[in-house]
């Protein structure tokens, strides 16, 4: 009989093969649960143990022994993980600048077939941003959409629309820059409209001319394509494994929903449709429901 003992008997960490990637490996004897009816161990993969806020890490689980199902948490909020293969796992975690700076840890826990749970970390720090300040004015129409109830209705429409997303990457190499225009406001500014705070810009606008055409910026499936009271003329594309892309306040949009796109297919032109000031594209990235700057996604 196996006696009781701890979820984790021990814990190790190994610098991997390949420069800044750690490896994690948890070997683990559960309680009462003979060993090859639970997960033996996991092993958590990742680019590099720093991420500066806005940033996101790719991650990848390998749970020997198999497991029914597994779950990611970091920084205080909770991630997918999408079956990439037999006992491997994989998901994109996000940060922003509401992520607390300092010393965190990746979390995953997963459970086998009998119910019985194992879990292990890996050691993940935040690096602080200093994210800049603008200070926007509305005309009195558009300042009406400031209201809870306007957002609160924007949200749920949008999360209705991102209910069922694709499980594996539809993407392939670095996304490509949506519209040819210089970037007028990046992401993470706070932003303080009125005199009160709104809370931190969560895309990066590009001055242009209205009707300059705006295209997809990775292959995936359109999620969204409508008009939306703060967001204008939107399309929301996913592009698999969590990730979805945003193309705001459009004059006119081109996609369908459901529609499959490639890199640099047409969704629609540039307006200032919605809460806008001026004609521009706001250009938006989701990590599992965090808003990331989408600009370290585009090719240098």
């Amino acid at each position: 009989m196996v006696g009781r003992v701890p979820r984790i008997a021990c814990v190790w960490y190994t610098y991997g093969m390949t420069p800044a990637r750690w490896v994690l490996l948890a070997t683990v004897l559960l309680a009462g649960v003979p060993a090859q009816a639970a997960p033996a161990s996991i092993r958590i993969t990742i680019p590099r143990d720093v991420v500066a806020q806005g940033e996101a890490l790719d991650v990848t689980v390998v749970i020997h022994g198999g497991a029914e199902r597994a779950q990611l948490r970091f920084a205080g909020r909770t991630f997918r993980l999408y079956p990439a293969g037999r006992g491997v796992w994989r998901t994109i975690v996000g940060t922003d600048p509401i992520t607390a700076p300092g010393a965190h840890a990746i979390v995953v826990e997963a459970a086998s077939p009998q119910g019985a749970w194992v879990s292990g970390r890996v050691p993940v720090r935040v690096r602080k941003v200093t994210f800049p300040t603008r200070r926007l004015a509305f005309d009195p129409e558009r300042r009406a959409l400031l209201r809870p109830e306007v957002a609160a209705r924007e949200r749920e429409r949008v999360n209705a629309a991102l209910r069922v997303l694709h499980p594996s990457p539809l993407w392939d190499g670095p996304f490509a820059r949506p519209v040819e225009a210089p970037v007028s406001s990046p992401y993470g500014v706070l932003s303080i409209y009125h005199g009160q705070v709104r809370g931190f810009h969560t895309g990066t606008d590009f001055a242009a001319p209205e009707g300059t055409p705006v295209y997809a910026a990775a292959a995936g499936i359109v999620r969204l394509a409508e008009e939306l009271p703060l967001s204008g003329r939107a399309v929301l594309v996913d592009h698999g494994l969590g990730i979805i892309t945003s193309y705001l306040h459009l004059s006119s949009i081109t996609a369908q929903v459901g529609q499959r796109v490639r890199r640099g297919d047409l969704v629609g032109h540039v307006g200032s449709t919605g809460l806008a000031t001026g004609p521009h594209l706001h250009w938006g990235m989701r990590a599992n429901g965090v808003r990331v700057d989408p600009m370290p996604w585009i090719a240098p």
